[in-house]
């Protein structure tokens, strides 16, 4: 038996190698790659020890990884250095019995350095593999688990998408080293042919009332490539001029939003293009019905609630005076003569939710014998209505009187009893309320005899009373007949009267003054004649504090044209040329003047040429006089030409409305200036 054979039953840890021949414990050796060998009860299933002698007994110490070398097949996840499953270190109780080969591990690292993340492709996608240390026998690419090609050295494989189904793959290495195999890194690719589109655009396709600051956006139907949308592959057109633009896509590069520079401003068609550059991330152009889409921003858009609502119901009960408070809401005073009723009402009401709701059930005057007209309204900064008016008292003898009342917010409450200066003057008409500087309210009105010698007169409510200014202005050395008194209140509280009077040859004539040193000084180097059938003068107060005024100036040949007027150095100098009728008017009423916050003067006027009207406005540019005029001002009906206004909010919004026939009855329009 030879040295250090085991006894029978033994339990010592060893066997005889002999190849093909089985050892004292029944062993045999198994070349590798075989089935059933053992050692002490466990069974091998790979691998052996080269090198062992025929006839050799073997004491077998396994140093580490017995299990992982001996007993089971090591499949590698990640290319990293490793031994191969047959490497173990072993101690051998006679050293002459074996041979130890030199052991060499294996050092192999796979990376896919293209793509270098998630891909998406539409076409050809390059695959570039970079192989580091042993070159493997066998280098695989696999898609979703598949054997999609075998790669050679340079590592690179143009794989073909077209014929791949649209969405996500997975792309893997495999490496083969003799029996043993390792998966290395894997990547995700998106195969996508399906061209994007535009699922909301903001403003809206087709788009007329947008305001100038509403924001440009779009959502795509999937994330864009973001160094395709730039502001050279989108493009913001102002009718034929392109405009300067700031252009940025979203993080998750699905919303695009344009932001407009300099140019971008009322009023022509505008149009948003996106070239055929931009694409998803798979390089996929829009279809072409998302590639760009239209709007206009116009002078003037809706504003307010009050846009639609009706003004007249009858020939007896009808708008007046009107105002709008900071929510845009419209309050306006009512004149309600119906014969059906033994009294007459004057009322106030607020247009809400599509209908006019009173404020006081009574109304704010009544009477079983006076008539109301020329009605004046503020809103004072609680949004609470402030009314003045004329009433008739009795005609014979004659006797018009003015009155105001305010809402306190729960009832109407009078501001005396009547406003007046001088008794004997019977004939108290035009009342015209506005604000001092100082935010009290003013009213200016006129007083004439029987004569029709006239004063204009101005006041201020202070101490629940009024305040005349000083003495009323005396017409009477220039004129007779004076109506329709305008008063306005510069930036240090002086208040200007402007005016239209009939002077003694029968011509009608503008006036202003000045409220100064407790003395109304005229503003005037000549009298500035307005031969019109309606001679009425809009007074605001522009940059500077300069007085200027606005009226319809008929020439000898009987054309008529609106003219404007500042204050200049003690003259009235015209604002450029006057605004002769536009083409297809024949005819022109009711200039109305006002200016925004920087005190730039915006004016408004009617066309007439029956039975057609239009609206047109225009503004101040320093220089000349920019049109303003919207397509939505053609009006093919009876349009209200005297009551059409330009207001100026307490935020300094410029305020258009004017009433329109409808086959629905007269109804307010509403638009704010768009800025």
């Amino acid at each position: 038996m030879p040295r250090g054979a085991p006894q029978e039953g033994g339990r010592r840890s060893g066997f005889l190698v002999r190849t093909g021949v089985p050892a004292r414990d029944g062993s045999v050796w198994i070349p590798p790659g075989a089935q059933g060998e053992r050692v002490e009860g466990k069974q091998l299933k790979a691998g052996g020890l080269k090198g062992v002698r025929e006839g050799c007994y073997v004491r077998r110490t396994v140093l580490w990884a017995t299990e992982w070398g001996l007993h089971r097949r090591l499949v590698m996840r990640t290319p990293r250095p490793v031994l191969l499953p047959w490497v173990a270190a072993v101690l051998l109780s006679s050293p002459a019995c074996i041979e130890v080969p030199a052991i060499t591990p294996v050092n192999s690292e796979v990376r896919i350095v293209a793509p270098a993340g998630v891909a998406h492709t539409n076409g050809v996608l390059e695959v570039r593999l970079e192989v580091a240390g042993h070159v493997p026998d066998r280098l695989e690419l696999l898609r979703d688990g598949e054997v999609l090609a075998v790669l050679e050295p340079p590592y690179v494989y143009a794989w073909d998408t077209t014929v791949e189904a649209e969405g996500e793959h997975t792309l893997r290495t495999r490496t083969v080293f003799g029996e043993t195999v390792f998966e290395g890194e894997s990547r995700e690719v998106v195969v996508d042919r399906t061209a994007p589109r535009l699922v909301t655009r903001t403003p809206e396709p087709g788009a007329q009332m947008v305001w100038v600051k509403a924001p440009i956006q779009a959502e795509f139907s999937e994330p864009m490539k973001v160094d395709t949308v730039t502001s050279a592959t989108v493009r913001l057109t102002v009718g034929d001029a392109e405009v300067p633009r700031t252009v940025g896509l979203s993080g998750d590069g699905k919303t695009l939003t344009v932001s407009p520079g300099e140019g971008y401003a009322p009023s022509n068609p505008v149009r948003l293009v996106l070239t055929e550059t931009v694409v998803d991330l798979a390089g996929n152009s829009l279809v072409p019905e998302s590639r760009g889409w239209d709007w206009v921003v116009p002078f003037w858009i809706p504003w307010g609630t009050g846009d639609g609502a009706r003004t007249s119901f009858s020939s007896y009960e009808s708008v007046g005076s009107y105002a709008f408070d900071i929510s845009g809401n419209l309050i306006a005073a009512w004149r309600d003569t119906r014969p059906t009723s033994s009294q007459r009402y004057l009322r106030v009401r607020h247009f809400t939710k599509g209908e006019w709701i009173d404020y006081g059930s009574s109304g704010i005057a009544a009477s079983g014998v006076s008539t109301f007209y020329e009605t004046s309204l503020l809103l004072n900064p609680e949004g609470h209505p402030i009314v003045a008016w004329k009433q008739v008292h009795s005609s014979s003898p004659h006797q018009e009187r003015i009155h105001a009342a305010y809402w306190s917010g729960s009832q109407w409450n009078s501001m005396e009893t009547s406003i007046g200066k001088d008794e004997t003057k019977t004939y108290k008409t035009s009342p015209h309320l506005t604000w001092t500087a100082s935010g009290h309210p003013a009213i200016a009105w006129t007083e004439q005899d029987t004569s029709q010698n006239a004063i204009i007169c101005a006041a201020e409510w202070g101490s629940n009373k009024w305040h005349i200014l000083g003495t009323c202005y005396n017409t009477q050395e220039h004129t007779q007949w004076a109506r329709a008194p305008a008063l306005q209140y510069t930036s240090n509280n002086t208040p200007t009267l402007a005016w239209v009077a009939t002077n003694p040859s029968n011509i009608n004539a503008i006036h202003a003054s000045q409220f100064t040193n407790n003395t109304w000084e005229p503003l005037f180097q000549e009298d500035l004649e307005v031969q019109n059938q309606e001679p009425y003068v809009s007074l605001a107060i522009g940059s500077s504090d300069t007085p200027i005024i606005s009226w319809l100036y008929t020439d000898s040949e009987g054309y008529e044209a609106v003219t404007t007027s500042r204050w200049h150095e003690f003259t009235w100098t015209l604002m450029g040329p006057m605004m002769m009728p536009l083409s297809g008017d024949l005819a022109m009423t009711g200039s109305a003047l006002q200016t925004d916050a920087s005190g730039t003067p915006f004016i408004a006027w009617t066309g007439y040429n029956h039975p057609k009207h239009r609206l047109h406005t225009a503004r101040w540019s320093g220089q000349q006089w920019e049109s303003l005029d919207d397509s939505s001002f053609a009006n093919d009906g009876s349009a209200l030409t005297s009551v059409h206004s330009l207001q100026r909010t307490n935020t300094g919004e410029i305020i258009l409305s004017w009433q329109e026939s409808t086959e629905t009855g007269t109804r307010m329009r509403v638009r704010r200036f768009n800025r």
